[in-house]
Protein backbone atom coordinates (compact mmCIF):
# COMPACT_ATOMS: atom_id res chain seq x y z
CA UNK A 1 0.00 0.00 0.00
CA UNK A 2 1.63 3.18 -1.12
CA UNK A 3 2.34 6.40 1.72
CA UNK A 4 -0.46 8.35 -0.32
CA UNK A 5 -3.14 5.56 0.67
CA UNK A 6 -1.23 5.33 3.88
CA UNK A 7 -1.49 8.29 5.84
CA UNK A 8 0.09 7.16 8.82
CA UNK A 9 2.83 5.43 7.27
CA UNK A 10 3.73 8.97 5.37
CA UNK A 11 3.21 11.06 8.62
CA UNK A 12 5.52 8.35 10.07
CA UNK A 13 8.19 8.60 7.69
CA UNK A 14 7.98 13.14 7.95
CA UNK A 15 8.71 12.26 12.09
CA UNK A 16 11.19 10.14 11.67
CA UNK A 17 12.96 12.64 9.13
CA UNK A 18 12.37 15.59 11.42
CA UNK A 19 14.08 13.68 14.23
CA UNK A 20 17.21 12.60 12.19
CA UNK A 21 17.42 16.54 11.36
CA UNK A 22 17.41 17.86 14.61
CA UNK A 23 19.57 15.24 16.18
CA UNK A 24 22.41 15.88 13.34
CA UNK A 25 21.50 19.93 14.43
CA UNK A 26 21.54 18.86 17.96
CA UNK A 27 25.19 17.32 17.28
CA UNK A 28 26.90 20.77 15.41
CA UNK A 29 25.71 23.28 17.15
CA UNK A 30 27.30 25.22 19.85
CA UNK A 31 25.33 24.78 23.57
CA UNK A 32 23.23 28.19 23.46
CA UNK A 33 21.97 26.56 20.07
CA UNK A 34 21.19 23.49 21.39
CA UNK A 35 19.79 25.12 24.11
CA UNK A 36 17.33 27.46 21.79
CA UNK A 37 16.56 24.40 19.78
CA UNK A 38 15.42 22.25 22.44
CA UNK A 39 12.78 25.36 23.83
CA UNK A 40 11.76 24.88 20.19
CA UNK A 41 11.39 21.47 20.33
CA UNK A 42 9.03 22.50 23.72
CA UNK A 43 7.42 25.23 22.46
CA UNK A 44 5.97 23.12 18.70
CA UNK A 45 4.27 20.47 21.57
CA UNK A 46 2.34 23.57 22.94
CA UNK A 47 1.75 25.45 19.82
CA UNK A 48 0.56 22.05 18.37
CA UNK A 49 -2.14 22.09 20.94
CA UNK A 50 -3.33 25.41 19.67
CA UNK A 51 -3.24 24.35 16.19
CA UNK A 52 -5.46 21.21 17.45
CA UNK A 53 -7.32 23.71 19.89
CA UNK A 54 -7.90 26.73 17.61
CA UNK A 55 -7.41 25.78 13.94
CA UNK A 56 -8.52 22.51 13.79
CA UNK A 57 -11.79 22.95 15.86
CA UNK A 58 -12.45 26.45 15.99
CA UNK A 59 -11.95 27.20 19.81
CA UNK A 60 -9.87 30.18 20.92
CA UNK A 61 -8.24 29.70 24.07
CA UNK A 62 -6.06 32.09 26.11
CA UNK A 63 -4.96 30.01 28.49
CA UNK A 64 -2.82 27.57 26.78
CA UNK A 65 0.36 28.60 28.52
CA UNK A 66 -1.67 28.10 32.40
CA UNK A 67 -2.17 24.84 31.08
CA UNK A 68 1.41 23.98 30.36
CA UNK A 69 1.51 25.58 34.10
CA UNK A 70 -0.53 22.49 35.42
CA UNK A 71 1.54 20.45 33.08
CA UNK A 72 4.92 21.74 34.73
CA UNK A 73 3.92 21.81 38.11
CA UNK A 74 2.33 18.13 38.25
CA UNK A 75 5.43 17.04 36.86
CA UNK A 76 7.60 18.96 39.53
CA UNK A 77 5.68 17.58 42.41
CA UNK A 78 5.92 14.44 41.41
CA UNK A 79 9.66 14.54 41.38
CA UNK A 80 10.11 16.11 44.26
CA UNK A 81 7.67 14.35 46.53
CA UNK A 82 7.60 11.26 45.12
CA UNK A 83 10.94 10.92 44.07
CA UNK A 84 9.75 9.54 40.32
CA UNK A 85 11.62 9.45 37.70
CA UNK A 86 11.31 12.41 34.93
CA UNK A 87 9.44 10.02 32.33
CA UNK A 88 6.60 9.28 34.88
CA UNK A 89 6.60 12.89 36.05
CA UNK A 90 5.65 13.89 32.38
CA UNK A 91 3.36 11.16 32.01
CA UNK A 92 1.33 12.18 35.14
CA UNK A 93 1.55 15.97 33.75
CA UNK A 94 0.00 14.98 30.73
CA UNK A 95 -2.62 13.04 32.46
CA UNK A 96 -3.26 15.68 35.24
CA UNK A 97 -3.30 18.33 32.17
CA UNK A 98 -5.98 16.38 30.20
CA UNK A 99 -8.16 16.20 33.35
CA UNK A 100 -7.74 19.96 33.58
CA UNK A 101 -8.47 20.16 29.53
CA UNK A 102 -12.01 18.01 30.94
CA UNK A 103 -13.11 20.53 33.21
CA UNK A 104 -12.52 23.27 30.59
CA UNK A 105 -13.89 21.04 28.03
CA UNK A 106 -17.39 20.81 29.65
CA UNK A 107 -17.04 24.98 29.85
CA UNK A 108 -16.31 25.26 26.36
CA UNK A 109 -19.46 22.62 25.06
CA UNK A 110 -21.59 26.12 26.40
CA UNK A 111 -19.31 28.58 25.91
CA UNK A 112 -18.03 30.06 21.88
CA UNK A 113 -15.64 32.95 20.87
CA UNK A 114 -15.08 35.46 22.65
CA UNK A 115 -16.78 34.04 26.12
CA UNK A 116 -14.27 31.15 25.77
CA UNK A 117 -11.70 33.04 25.17
CA UNK A 118 -12.57 35.07 28.35
CA UNK A 119 -12.97 32.09 30.68
CA UNK A 120 -9.44 30.35 29.48
CA UNK A 121 -7.88 34.10 30.36
CA UNK A 122 -9.23 33.74 33.43
CA UNK A 123 -7.00 30.70 34.18
CA UNK A 124 -4.12 32.28 32.79
CA UNK A 125 -4.66 35.18 35.09
CA UNK A 126 -5.43 33.10 38.26
CA UNK A 127 -1.85 31.05 38.00
CA UNK A 128 0.21 33.75 40.09
CA UNK A 129 -2.46 33.90 42.80
CA UNK A 130 -2.96 30.15 43.45
CA UNK A 131 1.07 29.70 43.32
CA UNK A 132 0.85 32.61 46.28
CA UNK A 133 -1.66 31.62 48.23
CA UNK A 134 -0.51 27.77 48.47
CA UNK A 135 3.30 28.92 48.80
CA UNK A 136 4.26 26.16 50.86
CA UNK A 137 3.09 23.66 48.63
CA UNK A 138 3.96 25.51 44.60
CA UNK A 139 6.82 27.47 46.37
CA UNK A 140 5.02 30.64 45.35
CA UNK A 141 6.97 33.48 43.46
CA UNK A 142 10.54 31.48 43.69
CA UNK A 143 8.93 28.02 42.47
CA UNK A 144 10.38 24.70 42.65
CA UNK A 145 13.71 23.72 41.22
CA UNK A 146 14.08 20.92 38.92
CA UNK A 147 15.81 19.53 36.10
CA UNK A 148 16.32 17.46 33.49
CA UNK A 149 19.09 15.50 35.18
CA UNK A 150 22.27 14.00 33.81
CA UNK A 151 21.78 11.74 30.53
CA UNK A 152 21.92 7.81 31.00
CA UNK A 153 25.40 6.42 30.42
CA UNK A 154 24.23 4.37 27.79
CA UNK A 155 23.54 7.77 26.02
CA UNK A 156 26.89 9.24 26.93
CA UNK A 157 28.61 6.06 25.42
CA UNK A 158 26.59 5.75 22.10
CA UNK A 159 27.61 9.70 21.75
CA UNK A 160 30.23 10.33 23.69
CA UNK A 161 30.36 13.45 26.09
CA UNK A 162 26.95 14.77 26.10
CA UNK A 163 26.40 18.65 27.77
CA UNK A 164 22.85 19.78 29.32
CA UNK A 165 22.02 21.40 26.62
CA UNK A 166 22.41 18.97 24.06
CA UNK A 167 20.50 16.28 26.88
CA UNK A 168 17.91 18.39 26.73
CA UNK A 169 17.34 18.28 22.95
CA UNK A 170 17.97 14.75 23.15
CA UNK A 171 15.53 14.13 25.67
CA UNK A 172 12.66 16.55 24.52
CA UNK A 173 12.85 15.73 20.68
CA UNK A 174 11.58 12.04 20.82
CA UNK A 175 8.24 13.22 22.78
CA UNK A 176 8.29 16.19 20.11
CA UNK A 177 8.30 13.22 17.73
CA UNK A 178 5.65 11.51 19.37
CA UNK A 179 3.02 14.54 19.60
CA UNK A 180 4.00 15.48 15.97
CA UNK A 181 3.02 11.70 14.79
CA UNK A 182 -0.39 11.79 16.97
CA UNK A 183 -1.17 15.24 15.62
CA UNK A 184 -0.88 14.37 12.29
CA UNK A 185 -2.62 11.51 12.47
CA UNK A 186 -5.54 12.91 14.20
CA UNK A 187 -5.66 15.57 11.42
CA UNK A 188 -6.24 12.77 8.37
CA UNK A 189 -8.10 10.54 11.02
CA UNK A 190 -12.04 11.03 10.73
CA UNK A 191 -11.79 12.61 14.12
CA UNK A 192 -10.02 15.49 12.44
CA UNK A 193 -12.74 15.48 9.88
CA UNK A 194 -15.43 15.71 12.82
CA UNK A 195 -13.09 18.72 14.23
CA UNK A 196 -13.34 21.03 10.96
CA UNK A 197 -16.72 20.35 10.36
CA UNK A 198 -17.37 21.42 13.96
CA UNK A 199 -14.83 24.80 13.37
CA UNK A 200 -16.64 25.54 9.42
CA UNK A 201 -20.05 24.97 10.84
CA UNK A 202 -21.60 23.88 14.18
CA UNK A 203 -25.31 23.42 12.82
CA UNK A 204 -24.96 21.67 9.65
CA UNK A 205 -21.35 19.59 11.19
CA UNK A 206 -24.76 18.56 13.98
CA UNK A 207 -27.18 17.69 11.32
CA UNK A 208 -24.07 15.22 9.85
CA UNK A 209 -24.64 13.12 13.00
CA UNK A 210 -21.79 14.68 14.82
CA UNK A 211 -21.52 15.01 18.61
CA UNK A 212 -20.44 18.78 18.69
CA UNK A 213 -20.49 19.11 22.88
CA UNK A 214 -18.63 15.56 23.33
CA UNK A 215 -16.23 16.33 20.32
CA UNK A 216 -15.52 19.71 21.97
CA UNK A 217 -14.46 18.27 25.25
CA UNK A 218 -12.29 15.20 23.43
CA UNK A 219 -10.39 18.18 21.59
CA UNK A 220 -9.85 20.46 24.62
CA UNK A 221 -8.97 17.04 26.56
CA UNK A 222 -5.99 16.26 23.74
CA UNK A 223 -4.85 19.45 23.59
CA UNK A 224 -4.68 20.55 27.22
CA UNK A 225 -2.72 17.11 26.93
CA UNK A 226 -0.59 18.43 24.63
CA UNK A 227 -0.12 21.82 26.63
CA UNK A 228 0.64 19.83 29.96
CA UNK A 229 3.56 17.89 28.03
CA UNK A 230 5.16 21.53 26.86
CA UNK A 231 4.92 22.86 29.90
CA UNK A 232 6.40 20.32 31.74
CA UNK A 233 8.98 19.77 29.23
CA UNK A 234 9.43 23.75 29.83
CA UNK A 235 9.85 23.83 33.55
CA UNK A 236 12.52 20.70 33.55
CA UNK A 237 14.86 23.61 32.00
CA UNK A 238 15.10 24.74 36.14
CA UNK A 239 12.91 26.03 37.80
CA UNK A 240 8.70 25.69 37.41
CA UNK A 241 6.52 29.24 39.09
CA UNK A 242 4.97 31.73 37.74
CA UNK A 243 7.90 33.57 35.77
CA UNK A 244 8.05 30.88 33.82
CA UNK A 245 4.73 30.59 32.77
CA UNK A 246 2.94 34.41 32.50
CA UNK A 247 0.17 35.18 30.58
CA UNK A 248 2.46 36.63 27.84
CA UNK A 249 3.29 32.45 27.30
CA UNK A 250 -0.30 31.95 26.33
CA UNK A 251 -0.16 34.63 23.78
CA UNK A 252 2.95 33.52 22.45
CA UNK A 253 2.00 30.12 21.79
CA UNK A 254 -1.07 31.82 20.17
CA UNK A 255 1.13 34.09 17.80
CA UNK A 256 3.14 31.03 16.80
CA UNK A 257 0.57 29.27 15.35
CA UNK A 258 -0.98 32.26 13.53
CA UNK A 259 2.21 33.44 12.13
CA UNK A 260 3.35 29.96 11.08
CA UNK A 261 -0.50 28.99 9.93
CA UNK A 262 -3.39 27.78 12.42
CA UNK A 263 -4.13 25.26 10.44
CA UNK A 264 -0.86 23.07 9.55
CA UNK A 265 1.56 20.86 11.02
CA UNK A 266 4.00 22.36 8.83
CA UNK A 267 2.84 26.00 10.12
CA UNK A 268 3.36 24.92 14.10
CA UNK A 269 6.82 24.26 13.28
CA UNK A 270 7.51 27.50 11.19
CA UNK A 271 5.59 29.50 14.08
CA UNK A 272 7.95 28.11 17.00
CA UNK A 273 11.03 28.16 15.33
CA UNK A 274 10.26 32.00 14.70
CA UNK A 275 9.12 32.76 17.96
CA UNK A 276 12.33 31.35 19.70
CA UNK A 277 14.85 32.86 17.24
CA UNK A 278 13.18 35.89 16.34
CA UNK A 279 14.88 38.40 19.22
CA UNK A 280 18.62 36.87 17.96
CA UNK A 281 17.47 37.49 14.50
CA UNK A 282 16.30 41.15 15.57
CA UNK A 283 19.54 41.99 17.61
CA UNK A 284 21.43 40.63 14.72
CA UNK A 285 20.18 42.92 12.35
CA UNK A 286 20.12 46.17 14.62
CA UNK A 287 23.14 45.64 16.10
CA UNK A 288 25.03 48.13 13.83
CA UNK A 289 22.28 50.55 14.55
CA UNK A 290 23.30 50.65 18.90
CA UNK A 291 20.22 51.02 20.10
CA UNK A 292 19.87 51.72 23.32
CA UNK A 293 18.91 48.56 26.06
CA UNK A 294 15.66 49.70 26.46
CA UNK A 295 14.59 49.83 23.23
CA UNK A 296 16.44 46.56 22.30
CA UNK A 297 14.18 44.90 25.03
CA UNK A 298 11.39 45.79 23.70
CA UNK A 299 11.74 45.86 19.68
CA UNK A 300 11.29 41.70 19.61
CA UNK A 301 7.82 42.08 20.93
CA UNK A 302 6.45 45.38 18.52
CA UNK A 303 8.01 43.71 15.33
CA UNK A 304 6.75 40.28 16.96
CA UNK A 305 2.87 42.19 17.41
CA UNK A 306 3.31 44.38 13.96
CA UNK A 307 4.15 40.96 12.09
CA UNK A 308 0.97 39.22 14.09
CA UNK A 309 -1.20 42.06 12.45
CA UNK A 310 0.27 41.72 9.06
CA UNK A 311 -0.18 38.21 9.13
CA UNK A 312 -4.03 38.20 10.53
CA UNK A 313 -4.96 41.00 7.53
CA UNK A 314 -2.98 40.30 4.70
CA UNK A 315 -2.37 36.56 5.07
CA UNK A 316 -4.33 34.42 7.17
CA UNK A 317 -3.02 31.08 6.60
CA UNK A 318 0.38 32.23 7.84
CA UNK A 319 4.26 31.20 6.46
CA UNK A 320 2.99 27.70 5.83
CA UNK A 321 0.32 28.69 3.76
CA UNK A 322 2.72 31.07 1.40
CA UNK A 323 4.85 28.68 0.81
CA UNK A 324 2.25 26.09 -0.24
CA UNK A 325 0.58 27.79 -2.87
CA UNK A 326 4.42 29.04 -4.47
CA UNK A 327 5.32 25.12 -4.37
CA UNK A 328 1.96 24.38 -6.41
CA UNK A 329 2.44 27.32 -8.48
Amino acid sequence: MSSHKNPAARNLFFVIIFAIVIFILGADLDPYNQGQLAVVSMLLIGVLSVTLLTGTSGQISLGQGALMAVGGYASALTILNLGLSMWLALAIAIIVSAMAGLLLGFAAARLTGPYLAGTTLVLALALPSLANRFESVFGGDVGLNVDFGNPPSWLISAFGEIGYEQWQLYATVPLTCLALLATANILSSRTGRMWRAIRDNESAASLMGVNVSTNKIFTFVVSSGFAGLSGALYGLRGIVGPSVYPISLSLLLLTGAILGGLRSIAGALIGSALVVFLPDLIEWATRPLALSEQIGNYLPGLIGGVLLLLTVILNPGGIANVLHHHKNK
